[in-house]
């Protein structure tokens, strides 16, 4: 890589920034020069002016008004002899245009002087255009800025010299000997110091520092190479026993990632399986631990119960023991217990749980002091599996739950408005493909506000759920189901019953109602009774799932307002086809 890099001498970069740096003040003091001098010019010109209009202006209105010709000419050729006048021009209100000097080609006036009236006339005489010498202006400046390039020029050779030679004696060749010392230099024991011919002086400077840092350098190599030296020698007496330690080394990483290998794989098997596939699973992994660690046995306990084990051979007697000695009080915290020569006993305990995981080794060697910490990073893991067993229990249970309380409603235990559809539909789609009918009842507890009011909602409460618990035990045929619907409002699903059969149903389910004897004072007959309402869809394909169950609904819906109408406590059925029809 340093062989592509272009070498640039120090001094040649310092001289080349002195010349930019010369360059640059060279314009500055051109750009000076340039503004001073086209002050001074304008400061002439306006002295000019300021004479020009107290000397000879007075002249030029006398002779204007007097309008002599002649002396005019005489005036204007005496302005424009000024050396700093190129020419001028007169111009009267009469129309008179005279002209003195060289005028320049498509220039307007430098300066114009107004030429007034006598007092008492309003009106100005004329006006003198004034045109000056701009040419000896450039030159002037041409002049200043060369004189001033050549100054600095000559500044800057002088200073070139005397600070090339300077370098040159007391940097260039000092660094060049010190460059030419360091690519010689080596890693020798003996190797000569640094040495410069310069001047003998009472002072030092930063070369003297970089031949001292050298120095220091060269020491630093010395006892490097004594270093180096010694550590050959101490690799060339231990290079015998290298390979035997790469070995061993290399078997025990191939030993613990085969060991990590296996937990990842196992973990990744396990984390999506059903609560009830984990029993079998966590014996499966025993297993194979078991035999990765070269174990005949092992089990975890689990708050001082056996939860899994597995045996190459059963030894009931060995379990017996160990669900005995995790009884045993121990120590917050993980702890390692030696039960017998051939086998461990990895325990963790807080106030709120108990693990163990015990260990019966092939041999003594299995279950020596070095494979302990290996041991219980393995019941760790194990720990945190079974913590994750536990988990997915208590999801799924926590999902039956929900499940449950979404189909049901609290209060009568019967299905909800929304699993009652859902049943609805699937029943009817049913019905559909096999060509049977299916009948609905709605029913409604008659006057029960009434019995909110008379005797509370606790009461009225207590009276739902009786009504739910006669409904639920009196239709327990497959696809039967009774629900909620809202408030004091039920409905019966009658999969593969005519109306006919279900009207008689409903009348056997509002007579059983009846016979509950439920008080109630608020009604005509002095007890809880309802208005049944009977639709029935009769098999025939007329009309899509949803426009079934809307007849339905609507149909079973009209026969119980009917009977609410007819005087409650009693049935009343929908025209089974006809009316069903004309609804759609």
């Amino acid at each position: 890589m340093s062989g592509h890099v272009r070498f640039r001498s120090f001094r040649q970069r310092l001289l080349v920034r002195l010349t930019l740096l010369a360059l640059i003040a060279m314009l500055l003091a051109s750009a000076a020069q340039v503004f001073l001098i086209a002050r001074e010019q304008r400061q002439q010109q306006e002295q000019l002016l300021h004479e020009l209009t107290s000397t000879q202006v007075p002249l030029l209105q006398m002779a204007l008004w007097d309008i002599e010709i002649g002396t005019l000419q005489s005036h204007l050729q005496r302005i424009s002899g000024l050396s700093a006048v190129a020419g001028v021009r007169l111009h009267s209100e009469t129309g008179l245009d005279m002209v003195a000097g060289e005028l320049p080609d498509k220039r307007e006036a430098d300066s114009t002087l107004m030429i007034p009236a006598p007092p008492g006339y309003a009106q100005q005489l004329g006006e003198l255009q004034i045109f000056f010498q701009h040419q000896h202006l450039a030159q002037r400046i041409l002049g200043a800025i060369l004189q001033r390039i050549l100054e600095l020029s000559l500044y800057t050779l002088l200073i070139f010299v005397i600070l090339f030679r300077t370098l040159h004696r007391e940097v260039g060749k000092p660094l060049q000997l010190i460059a030419d010392y360091a690519s010689r230099l080596k890693p020798e024991k003996h190797a000569a110091p640094l040495a410069l011919s310069r001047a003998a002086r009472n002072w030092h400077d930063e070369i003297d520092l970089v031949c001292r840092g050298f120095d220091t350098l060269h020491a630093g190599i010395r006892h490097y190479a004594e270093q180096h030296e010694l550590a050959i020698e101490q690799l060339a007496s231990e290079r015998d026993s290298l390979d035997h330690r790469v070995e061993e080394r290399t078997s025990e990483l191939a030993y613990l990632n085969g060991y990590l290998k296996l937990i990842s794989g196992s973990s990744l098997k396990l984390m999506h399986l059903h609560h009830t596939q984990y029993p079998q699973a966590m014996k499966q992994t025993l297993k194979l631990l078991g035999y990765y660690l070269q174990q005949d046995a092992s089990a975890l306990l689990d708050n001082h119960r056996l939860r899994v084990h597995w045996m190459k051979q059963d030894d009931p007697q060995w379990l017996e023991r160990l669900e005995q000695r995790s009884a045993v009080e121990h120590e917050p915290g993980w702890s390692i217990e030696r039960l017998d020569e051939r086998s461990l006993l990895i325990h963790f305990s807080n106030p709120q749980h108990s693990f163990g995981y015990a260990v019966r080794g092939c041999t003594s060697q299995a279950v020596a002091s070095d494979r302990e910490e290996l041991l219980q990073g393995a019941g760790q893991w194990l720990f945190s599996l079974l913590q994750h067993w536990d988990h997915v229990i208590g999801l799924e249970q926590a999902r039956q739950e929900l499940l449950e309380m979404s189909r049901t409603d609290p209060l009568t235990g019967l299905a909800n408005r929304r699993h009652f559809e859902q049943h609805q539909t699937d029943e009817l789609r049913r019905a559909q493909r096999m060509g049977y009918p299916v009948s609905l009842l709605m029913l409604d507890v008659d006057f029960f506000k009434a019995f909110n009011d008379l005797y509370g909602h606790t009461e009225g409460d207590a009276c739902l759920a009786k009504l739910a618990g006669l409904l639920d035990s009196r239709f327990k045929r497959t696809g039967e189901m009774a629900a909620r619907l809202g408030g004091e409002e039920f409905a019966v699903l009658l999969p593969g019953i005519g109306l006919e059969a279900a009207r008689q149903a409903a009348e056997s389910l509002g007579m059983a109602i009846y016979d509950l004897h439920v008080p109630h004072g608020g009604s005509i007959w002095g007890r809880a009774t309802v208005s049944i309402g009977c639709a029935s869809w009769a098999g025939q394909p007329v009309a899509t799932t949803e426009e079934i169950i809307d007849g339905l609904m609507r149909d079973a819906d009209a026969a119980l307002y009917r009977a609410k109408d007819a005087g409650r406590n009693q049935v009343v059925a929908a025209r089974e086809a006809a009316e069903f029809s004309d609804a759609q």
